[in-house]
């Protein structure tokens, strides 16, 4: 049972990585077309800024489970990789016991918080001024969403590691 549970959050982190790696081809197009709106044919456009900026973070959220699925986070690898199996995951334990789900759990309510203002005030849309993030809302729901997939793949890397310690075996 456990090990489908931490199968579905993997396939969960891959499919919105997948939508991350089409979200790279759809800030491609709108950059190359802002530069030939703007550059070719001197008439700049005031949605360009913000969709770009709201790409970009929907982009990067989505990647943060992805990258914690494949175990590419940063660490000080010359000492973490010397370790036995166990002690890696017991540095794993400690760490997200004392940084990691304290940090992010406060994240994720502060992003909530965040979206529920923007739903709760009605900012659906913002076309007050050229850099803004045009759908204020959806911006917010995406950050939260990376925030709770990456909050849920570290969960499953924890769970992982609690069983290695406690077994000496992998999950």
């Amino acid at each position: 049972m456990i090990k489908r549970i931490l199968r579905a959050i993997d396939t969960l982190n891959e499919r919105a990585a997948s939508i991350s790696n089409w979200l790279v081809a759809v800030l491609i197009v709108v950059i190359l077309y802002e530069v030939v709106s703007r550059y070719v044919f001197n008439s700049p456009t005031q949605w360009a800024f913000g969709s770009l900026r709201m790409l970009g973070s929907a982009i990067v959220v989505l990647g943060w489970a992805y990258a914690q699925l494949l175990d590419s986070h940063i660490r000080v690898d010359f000492i973490y990789t010397r370790l036995s199996p166990r002690k890696q995951a017991l540095v794993n334990i400690t760490g997200a016991t004392l940084f990691f789900f304290p940090l992010f759990g406060a994240l994720i309510v502060l992003a909530g918080g965040a979206m529920w203002g923007a739903l709760l005030g009605g900012k659906f849309v913002d076309i007050g001024y050229s850099g803004a993030v045009p759908l204020p809302l959806l911006h917010k729901t995406l950050i939260l969403l990376g925030l709770s997939l990456f909050f849920l793949q570290f969960g499953a890397r924890f769970t992982r590691d609690v069983y290695l310690l406690a077994r000496g075996k992998a999950l």
